[in-house]
């Protein structure tokens, strides 16, 4: 049987090159790779997660993203001292995870989480 380990979705920009700075700028990832020039591919990487970024088109647009985190207040005061406000702080959801989420320039859904000891009363 095989196990699914990782995520590496596709974030759709309007400007690829910019996206990719604003993640690594803001949220500390780092750009591995840029394709063409201007460029019209791009993967991010931070730790041991992958982002790959692409143009929009008509057939994509944004998307929405979990990324599982091992501290997830730690990453978020690490946001913070860059200037960033995620639109939401970190809190235990209903079903049993510590998270935040943003908003990235392009209207992508990043939410980072990590698994809670106790789910928050709904």
């Amino acid at each position: 049987m095989a196990r699914l380990l990782h995520a590496h979705p596709t974030l759709r920009a309007r400007n690829v090159q910019a996206l990719a700075e604003w993640y690594r700028d803001q949220l500390g990832f780092e750009i591995r790779f840029l394709y063409q020039e201007p460029p019209t591919h791009a993967v991010i990487r931070r730790d041991e997660v992958r982002l790959a970024i692409a143009p929009r088109d008509s057939t994509f647009g944004p998307v929405s993203v979990y990324i599982f985190a091992d501290n997830v207040d730690a990453f978020y005061a690490e946001i913070l001292t860059r200037g960033l406000q995620p639109d939401r702080a970190p809190a235990v959801t209903g079903y049993a995870t510590k998270e935040f989420a943003l908003t990235d320039p392009d209207r992508n859904r990043i939410t980072f989480g990590q698994p809670a000891d106790e789910p928050a009363e709904l």
